[in-house]
């Protein structure tokens, strides 16, 4: 966060925490003086019988003494709850009744309670919001800090973190070579390099099935090698028919290996997964044998020029 961001946000949170707690403030002191005010209207309301209110309809001198000690009592209690409602005076209603008064009615008929309201704000709160402002920011600050960081610690990793090894083949020049070593590169003729593609494209899609040596190659295998073979032809590589992808079946699958032999002499995990199993023992047993790759994973290879 710049300097100038700081400055701003800090004023924006200032101001809007300012705000809610003058507004806060403000309903808690309406609602404080209200309550005394029914406190003080309960009390009078109860001693009022025993008070000698001046009354001038009945001619009631009454005794203003008595009166006054009475409002003297009220607001030395009201003082000690800190209450911030003052009685001024307590007297016989003539009708006419202002904001800062209490209205008393009963039989003996009505009497009216002057008050004064302290509605003013304690300044010294004002601090609160400014507080708060401070630790909103700096916890703002810091989250974003740590976030950064956060950010900045994961790029890094990313970027150390070194990506799998795979096997990356390229048409434009019919070599294979490592994703890591690109400089250690083998070549395959033509029908090899096709017959791998479409063995590796047809294991993906077909990861469970059996390619026994002594079936016959399936067409869906077969086309694809096909169309690896036109897209040589297209960038400039042959010109020839295209070769017969069912004949000499072990002959293609040994130099597909030679060439795999070469290039993954230090990369047995990978191995496993790009090389087409051997057949182990002779006769019948080899025959039950199948080349699928059942290991092989879509980002074990990448083929440039597809």
């Amino acid at each position: 966060m710049s300097r100038k961001t700081g400055i701003l946000a800090f004023i924006v949170y200032s101001i809007i925490f300012l705000l809610i707690f003058t507004i806060a403030h403000e309903q808690a002191i309406r609602h404080t003086i209200a309550q005394d005010l029914d406190s003080i209207k309960l009390r009078v309301a109860l001693d009022k019988n025993r008070l000698p209110i001046a009354d001038p309809v009945l001619n009631y001198a009454g005794d203003a003494t008595r009166v006054q000690a009475y409002i003297d009592l009220l607001n030395d209690n009201l003082q000690k709850k800190t209450s911030r409602i003052r009685i001024v005076n307590i007297a016989t209603s003539n009708g006419d009744i202002s904001a800062d008064q209490l209205l008393l009615s009963g039989p003996e008929g009505a009497t009216v309670i002057g008050y004064r309201a302290n509605t003013s704000h304690n300044q010294w709160l004002y601090i609160i919001p400014l507080l708060i402002a401070l630790l909103n920011l700096a916890f703002y600050k810091s989250v974003s800090r740590k976030r950064e960081q956060a950010k900045r610690q994961t790029a890094t990793t990313t970027a150390t973190k070194p990506q799998p090894q795979h096997l990356v083949i390229d048409l434009y020049s019919k070599t294979l070579c490592l994703s890591r070593d690109k400089t250690c590169q083998v070549q395959l003729a033509n029908k090899p390099l096709c017959f791998y593609l479409a063995l590796l494209e047809f294991c993906l899609q077909n990861p469970q099935v059996s390619l026994n040596q002594n079936k016959d190659v399936p067409e869906e295998l077969l086309d694809i090698a096909d169309k690896y073979f036109h897209r040589l032809v297209a960038l400039g590589h042959t010109i020839r028919k295209r070769p017969n992808f069912s004949n000499s079946l072990e002959k293609t699958l040994s130099e597909i290996r030679a060439a795999l032999d070469e290039l993954l002499t230090h990369q047995p995990d990978l191995k496993i997964k790009l090389y087409p199993p051997k057949a182990h023992g002779e006769g019948s047993r080899s025959k039950l044998h199948s080349y699928g790759l059942k290991a092989l994973g879509v980002d074990d290879v990448e083929v440039i020029g597809k």
